[in-house]
């Protein structure tokens, strides 16, 4: 117990770094600011940070929700997915403590940058998304021979479909490069399942808020957790 414990916790703490991470990233992207200059600092004062405060979840808790120098409130939205992120990763490596799946950690840490980055700009890397997605074939390359014909006809018929949603501006490209890695990857039943979950939660934002251009890449990663931790065979890799 005290072993499954502390594999928890470290994955917990993976995970949340991660996502601690990829909300970094995302932000200098979206704001234009070179990714390795200058170090991580205060989005309000500028001030660089102190290592005890970029501790994920913990370095929020220590500063109470607020910059320790200007005393501006930090987002309490991004503690809020290392929290979430964190508990999956632990999620992760408790259902294979011995051999858990890098695999899936990465395709996690994948749709989590790219939602992040769609959220504040409503576009993504090129790069990140095209290499992400070619390295997630590379690696699961038996999946594209396990494919049988019913399966192509589909992916062709999604991609038809996105595009015309790409051209009534619908969706994007990202958007539509995404639904067919995660076609392939999870198979066309497990795909439809997390394609209508990410619907309904459109809907169900459009219904509360009444925002009319939303990104759709966040409600993706919102129904692959969920899956994630209550049905993972559906996400299985």
């Amino acid at each position: 117990m005290i072993i499954l414990l502390l594999i928890f916790l470290i994955a917990f703490f993976i995970g949340a770094s991660l996502a601690s991470f990829a909300g970094c990233v995302a932000w200098r992207f979206a704001n234009n600011v070179p990714q390795t200059i200058p170090r991580s600092f205060c989005e309000n004062c500028r001030h660089e940070l102190c290592f005890w405060q970029l501790i994920p979840v913990v370095g929020y808790l220590l500063q109470g929700g607020r910059c320790a120098f200007c005393k501006h409130k930090i987002p309490g939205h991004e503690t809020l997915i290392e929290i979430v992120f964190g508990l999956f990763c632990g999620k992760i490596f408790l259902l294979h403590p011995d051999s858990p799946n890098l695999l899936t950690l990465f395709l996690s840490a994948w749709l989590l940058f790219l939602a992040w980055t769609d959220a504040l700009k409503f576009c993504v890397p090129a790069a990140s998304l095209y290499g992400g997605g070619a390295l997630l074939l590379l690696c699961r390359i038996d999946a594209l021979a396990q494919r049988n014909a019913i399966d192509w006809c589909f992916l062709l018929l999604l991609f038809c479909l996105m595009k015309l949603f790409e051209q009534k501006q619908m969706f994007g490209a990202a958007d539509t490069f995404v639904c067919l890695i995660l076609s392939v990857l999870f198979g066309i039943q497990n795909f439809c399942f997390l394609l209508f979950l990410s619907c309904c939660l459109i809907i169900l934002h459009y219904a509360f808020f009444h925002q009319k251009m939303l990104p759709f890449i966040p409600f993706i990663l919102c129904s692959y957790l969920f899956f994630g931790c209550f049905f993972p065979q559906v996400i299985n890799v």
